[in-house]
């Protein structure tokens, strides 16, 4: 049973609020047309699926029964705070402020420390058990997504959720990345990957569209085949080596790519972590390679609630129950 009564997704109450003109159907009328409708359209559906609402009720909730979490990532913006909150980084925080300073981005956020630093993203350094784990914008990151899975599973108390916020990939940069496969989750776990396929990093780096989420709802998604569709973000860029690789338009693409193939080639050498896109999800694909991942028993997380994308968002909201 999961430590945390989250409301159902879809929830009809909720959505008989949300859009008072709806308040004449009954029940079984609402529950079709939120079905045929609400994730089409991007309407909310429970009190949950914004990262805004989502913040209040897990905040509140955690403080109030005294829960233990650790938030995976959180960078120079924590999700959770408070004194039974701890977090996992990449980097210690103080070189996590210094690359922050350089780039001219905002520190005052950042945690004094983190309670776990691992530079591979292994989650086997951390020695404690919690009733939460909350990831933002993380879990496709990571190159072996069932072991990263597992990796949850294994700091999580029974009954524990694993609480994500994860990128849709119709709405953002990755719209003309191809979506993500069972099949390709699978053998990033057979073959331990450490690192993203050449082809993700590619992606990552070169065939990437704009990231504008309410465009993308709009249908105006760039030129599929065109090299840089919008100006660069501050973020959007590859680290292999200690070298920074980015299309900026400014010709020599192709000198650019030989040379971040001549890069990776080394990485994977010496298995060296690479920030890229390893995965691409809606939110029903995710759910599906979940629910098949439980049956397989390669995890045994299941899904415990899956929010669909708004309008005008990039995200949605998932919920891992441990089972």
């Amino acid at each position: 049973m999961a430590i945390i009564s989250f409301p159902p997704a879809p929830d009809l109450n909720y959505y008989r609020q949300a859009y008072p003109e709806l308040n004449n159907f009954v029940d079984d009328v609402l529950a079709e047309h939120c079905k045929r409708f609400a994730a089409e359209q991007g309407h909310s559906t429970c009190l949950y699926d914004r990262r805004e609402a989502l913040h209040k009720f897990l905040q509140a909730t955690i403080d109030s029964q005294k829960l233990t979490a650790l938030e995976i990532g959180c960078g120079a913006f924590p999700f959770l705070v408070g004194e039974h909150v701890k977090y996992f980084e990449t980097l210690s925080a103080e070189v996590l402020k210094q690359n922050y300073r350089k780039r001219g981005r905002n520190v005052d956020k950042v945690p004094a420390k983190f309670d776990f630093v691992s530079s591979t993203g292994d989650l086997g350094v951390i020695d404690e058990t919690f009733d939460i784990v909350f990831s933002c914008h993380v879990i496709e990151h990571t190159p072996d997504l069932i072991e990263h899975l597992r990796g949850v599973s294994r700091i999580l108390n029974a009954g524990g959720l694993y609480v994500l916020i994860v990128p849709d990939k119709r709405y953002c940069f990755d719209h003309y990345n191809a979506e993500t496969t069972l099949g390709e989750v699978i053998d990033a776990f057979a073959n331990e990957r450490k690192i993203p396929r050449l082809a993700d990093v590619i992606g990552h780096v070169c065939t990437r569209t704009h990231n504008s989420a309410v465009l993308h709802w709009l249908g105006h998604h760039g030129e599929r085949y065109g090299y840089r569709n919008a100006p660069l973000e501050p973020d959007a860029r590859v680290e292999i080596m200690g070298e920074y690789f980015f299309d900026d338009g400014k010709g020599a693409t192709f000198q650019k790519l030989s040379h971040l193939v001549e890069r990776y080639s080394e990485a994977l050498e010496q298995s060296a972590y690479i920030n890229a896109h390893n995965w691409k999800f809606t939110p029903d694909s995710f759910g599906y390679i979940v629910d098949v991942l439980n049956k397989l028993q390669l995890i045994d997380l299941t899904l415990y609630r899956l929010c669909h994308t708004l309008w005008g968002r990039q995200e949605f909201i998932a919920v891992l129950e441990k089972s």
